[in-house]
């Protein structure tokens, strides 16, 4: 009756530790390379907050006509990921390379390759056997040369024409996915440590209709969804940037939910291994003070890039706006009378709500574009905390 009653309790024992260990999320933030410069090296390899992240996809490498992979910013690649020079002797300081510092704080460290400005070359090098073998190659250089725990593909998009898309990408993309993890498996019986593939994958079905969902699905460990964006100032009427569901006005799919809906319910992926969006940024919409209103485009002058803020840039500029929230959406945004400017953005509160339904439908977790956009002169990351806080603290 003992050794019963022992094996009931372990067997309990073990289902706890599952049911741990399975709540587990995902909180993975890009870090963009060609930005270490920004506000004088602000969110550098020392100061990212790794502690509230379980993984860095480092971004980006750019893939080459012939299936080479090289960084976006060489002198950003050598200095954070190999690590700072002593100027005296020229070796490397220890501790100043991200990815060292991440591995003592059980951080993963991925290297994105492609994004919008640099997607145009994926679909000849999906094309060709050769040009793949060669795109995997160069990802098990990198991974073997800076120590990276895998690869993120993120191309923008498979069939999306102004980007060099053509038909032939839905079967080459799943023949591209498929080269790359073949590779990390064998360098995987080389070193007896295994590699992540994930890949950044589009919000609606536009884009979706281009992919082999399914099959890709079956190859990556983890989809990222890139859930924001939704709206912006290209369309004729302000809208949300990254509604957590659909808005008054607009395509009702174009939302967070929607994302996640069309990828587990219609695509059959199990909700484990999606990964949704959030940003840390929000956009801006000029000669407007409505929402679902016309306007003049992005903003021009009052924040760094036009059309768009981080979210430190707008709370450093909050005492000219008036916030408002819209029920239906479930996202804030901002009026300003005097400027006649609207802006979309997340708050705490809304990522807070993102995070709860990561939660409530068991998802796999939240991705980050981008982890300096909340990052105060003061260390603080107010959006960044709020997730961890909801995922992490009982």
């Amino acid at each position: 009756m003992n050794r019963i009653l022992k094996m009931i309790l372990l067997l309990l024992l073990i289902s706890t530790i599952d049911l741990v260990l399975g709540q587990e999320k995902d909180i993975i933030g890009y870090y963009p390379s060609w930005s270490w410069r920004d506000r004088n090296q602000l969110v550098n390899s020392k100061t990212i907050p790794y502690e509230k992240l379980t993984i860095i996809n480092y971004a980006f490498f750019i893939p080459l006509p012939d299936g080479k992979i090289v960084g976006k910013d060489p002198e950003a690649d050598s200095h954070l990921l190999k690590g700072k020079l002593d100027s005296l002797t020229g070796d490397i300081i220890p501790n100043t390379s991200l990815i060292e510092i991440a591995h003592q704080q059980n951080v993963k460290v991925l290297i994105s390759i492609g994004g919008w400005e640099d997607s145009d070359n994926f679909p000849q090098v999906a094309a060709d056997a050769d040009k793949r073998a060669n795109f995997a190659y160069w990802c098990v250089k990198h991974l073997k040369d800076y120590g990276f725990d895998g690869i993120d593909i993120d191309w923008e998009y498979p069939g999306y024409v102004p980007h060099n898309g053509m038909p032939q990408d839905k079967q080459n993309f799943t023949l591209l996915l498929q080269t790359v993890r073949d590779s990390l498996n064998l360098l995987e019986k080389e070193t007896g440590k295994y590699y992540l593939l994930s890949a950044a994958m589009p919000a609606t079905y536009s884009h979706t209709q281009k992919i082999e969902i399914e099959n890709v699905a079956r190859i990556l460990d983890f989809m990222n969804i890139m859930t924001y964006d939704f709206f912006g100032p290209w369309d004729a009427l302000s809208n949300h940037n990254a509604p957590l569901f659909a808005p008054a006005q607009g395509d009702p799919a174009h939302n967070f939910e929607g994302a996640f809906k069309l990828y587990h319910e219609r695509y059959g992926v199990p909700a484990d291994r999606i990964n949704l969006g959030v940003p840390f940024y929000g956009h801006t919409f000029s000669g407007c003070t409505e929402l679902h209103a016309k306007h003049q485009g992005g903003e021009k002058e009052l924040f760094s890039e036009i059309g768009s803020a981080s979210y430190y840039e707008i709370v450093a500029h909050i005492d000219l706006f008036s916030r408002y929230w819209d029920d239906k959406a479930q996202v804030p945004y901002l009026i300003s009378d005097s400027k006649q400017l609207f802006i979309s953005f997340d708050d705490t509160v809304s990522i807070g709500l993102k995070a709860d339904y990561i939660l409530k439908n068991n998802a796999r977790g939240l991705i980050i574009w981008q982890i300096m956009g909340d990052y105060f002169e003061n260390g603080e990351t107010p959006l960044l905390d709020i997730i961890y806080h909801k995922f992490y603290t009982k």
